[in-house]
Parts: structure tokens; sequence; C-alpha cells
């Protein structure tokens, strides 16, 4: 995971200068410092600290139909986009998450404002961290700024959290991703269902704490 972390900050930090309007002729001094420190990072990490690996997962994972569906209605991908979401899905299926990081963050290298592939991004790396780790949070971070008022960063944003686990955590994101989704969106019903969803969850685990405090 550690090459790929790297790479989404240094892409980060390449757009931060971009937009700063720094000049080209300080980029080299700039980009030889991110590698100095990229150096130090690779050869000071203790190898015996657990992590995890950046082999491809021994299981495959599921890609739901559904939610590529989903996906292509929220962002309406040109062709490009389109095959670069669909590489990444297929070697999400194939369990291998570090290479569909890496393929993502190939095609953001050259298109650094495209909303939809930090998004697949976000969601890639949770995947493969199985946890919403800080690399995650900063790619899907970066979709939700460039595209506020899609409801596709936050959506899946909560997907990586029940992903992870962590159902509760998703509520907030489904309702923002409501709040901007248009009312006459045929999605609209998919996100309204899953924050009931969420809902009567939480209203389960509820009873269910009071149940044992009463006994």
């Amino acid at each position: 995971m550690n090459l790929v972390t790297l790479g989404v900050v240094g892409m980060a930090t390449a757009a931060l200068l971009w937009w700063s309007g720094i000049g080209r002729s300080l980029w080299t001094l700039v980009g030889a410092a991110l590698m100095l420190g990229a150096t130090g990072f690779v050869f000071q990490s203790v190898r015996h600290q657990p992590g995890t690996s950046i082999r491809a997962q021994s299981a495959p994972i599921m890609v739901d139909p559904g939610m590529v569906a989903f996906r292509n209605a929220v962002f309406l991908p040109g062709q490009q986009d389109v095959l670069a979401l669909a590489s990444a899905d297929g070697r999400v299926g194939m369990g291998d998450t570090h290479a569909a990081a890496q393929g993502l963050l190939h095609d953001l290298a050259m298109r650094p404002d495209n909303a939809a592939l930090w998004t697949e991004l976000g969601y890639v790396v949770s995947l493969h961290d199985h946890a919403v780790s800080p690399a995650a949070k900063f790619a899907f971070r970066r979709a939700v700024a460039l595209a506020p008022a899609t409801p596709g960063p936050a959506f899946f944003l909560g997907m990586a959290y029940v992903d992870a686990g962590d159902v509760a955590a998703a509520r907030p994101y489904w309702s923002y991703a409501l709040a901007v989704t248009p009312k006459d969106a045929s999605y609209r019903g998919d996100i309204a269902e899953r924050i009931a969803a969420v809902d009567q969850f939480a209203r389960m685990t509820t009873n269910r704490s009071a149940a044992r405090t009463a006994r």
C-alpha cells in the first residue's frame, strides 16, 4: 500500500503546485525533495512491522453490476473514463486491488480533475486496506472537492465504510448524497433505501443493547 499512498500524495502535491501558480522552474526542486522523502520512507520502514501486503489478494472480489450502473448514472463518464473504470473493476474482480489502484493513479496522472477516477481510487484503496484509511479518505475528499454537487463521491465513501464493517459511519455520507441528488434522478430511491436500512440497523442495535441491560 505504501507505493499507492506515495503516488496519491505525489499527485496531490503536483496539483497543489499547479493550482498555486508556482513556476515550473521550481517543480524540479520540490520533486527532488519529495523523492528524497519517499526514499527515506522506504528505507526507514521497519520490515518486521505488520502491514498490508502489496500482492494480489488470494480471493476474488465480486463487483456488483448494480453499483457499476449507479456509478455510470451518477458520473456520466466519457469513453476514456469508462475504459479506465472497467479496467479497475476487472482487477478488483480478480482480487488484485493493488494493480487496480496503480492503474487508476496512472489515469489520474493524465486527468487529475476527474472526480469519478478519484472516487474509484478511494474505494479501491479502502478495499485494499480493509478500512477507510488516510489514503482512501484523501482520494474521497479530492473527489468531493471536485464534484461537491454530485452524490457519487459521498455515496461510495459510505459504501467503503459499510464494506469495512462500520455501518453507522455511512449514514451522514449517504444523507449528503441524497441531499445533492436531483429529485427526478432514477437512483434517488436506491440511496433513500440504504439510509432507511442503516436506520433500521441502528434501531435493532439499540433495542438489543436495551434488552441486555434490562436482564
